[in-house]
């Protein structure tokens, strides 16, 4: 689909689309571009790409919860869903992400069911949970709030992988995004692409698989490249890694 020829409506359903998806046991191997410094009119040049889906991370680069809003506008435009990943568990900074309208979240360092299911809480409006209402984007319908954002959080940690069942089954978690580098720190492996790494992933992956859930992961290495067609959603790489490989190409 080119550039401005977007659906709005099958970018709003996304969250929806990737939980029958899950249900159903369909791995679709979705590639993301994983976005850490891009502004909106630098988003708007990569977007000639392939990408299947955006992924906005607060937690490390430069972008801000100020920056989500026009990523987003730039996002529905090219009919390309937008997941944000939170710098913390704040539940504050949480609802303002949600408030400007992306298809989910994803929470680093989740470790075990009560901060699992503190974020469900925070992510669902009542009865379910207690997010607040008030006036924002997805408030006045310039998007639409059809269906619940999806809620992934990581699981980056020995303790994480640990009680990633019982994360897994908390009412409200859609899945779990695997950050493989932290986790590889965490349990002392030699590297993200390490047999042991790739062990633990195909292990979360299968686990996440079992429960009827989504399961994405970051990638950035041949080695974990490879396994996106048995993920729903896999962050290739950065757009720092693009730069740098553009411009080397540009200057070879």
């Amino acid at each position: 689909m080119a550039y401005g020829d977007a659906d709005l409506g099958s970018v709003q359903h996304c969250a929806d689309d990737l939980r029958e998806a899950a249900a159903q046991r369909r791995a679709s191997g979705k590639r993301g571009l994983w976005l850490s410094f891009l502004d909106a009119y630098g988003l708007e040049v990569s977007l000639l790409t392939s990408a299947d889906w955006l992924g906005v991370d607060l937690q490390h680069g430069v972008l801000e919860p100020a920056d989500v809003p026009g990523l987003l506008r730039v996002a529905e435009k090219a009919d390309l869903p937008l997941l944000t990943r939170v710098s913390s568990h704040d539940a504050a900074t949480i609802g303002r992400v949600l408030d400007a309208g992306v298809q989910g979240v994803i929470v680093p360092a989740v470790e075990s069911v009560d901060e699992a299911k503190a974020l469900a809480s925070a992510c669902l409006s009542p009865p379910r949970g207690k997010r607040s209402a008030g006036v924002a984007r997805s408030a006045l319908g310039v998007v639409s709030g059809g269906s619940d954002p999806l809620l992934l959080p990581m699981v980056e940690t020995a303790d994480g992988l640990e009680h990633v069942v019982e994360i897994l089954a908390v009412d409200g978690i859609d899945g779990i995004f695997i950050g493989p580098y932290d986790l590889s720190l965490s349990m002392g492996f030699p590297s993200p692409s390490s047999p042991q790494t790739l062990d633990a992933l195909r292990r979360l992956m299968s686990l996440a698989r079992e429960a009827g859930k989504i399961v994405g992961f970051y990638a950035a290495h041949p080695a974990l490249v490879e396994l996106a067609p048995e993920a729903d959603l896999v962050a290739i790489d950065s757009d720092v890694t693009a730069l740098r490989l553009g411009l080397a190409q540009l200057f070879d």
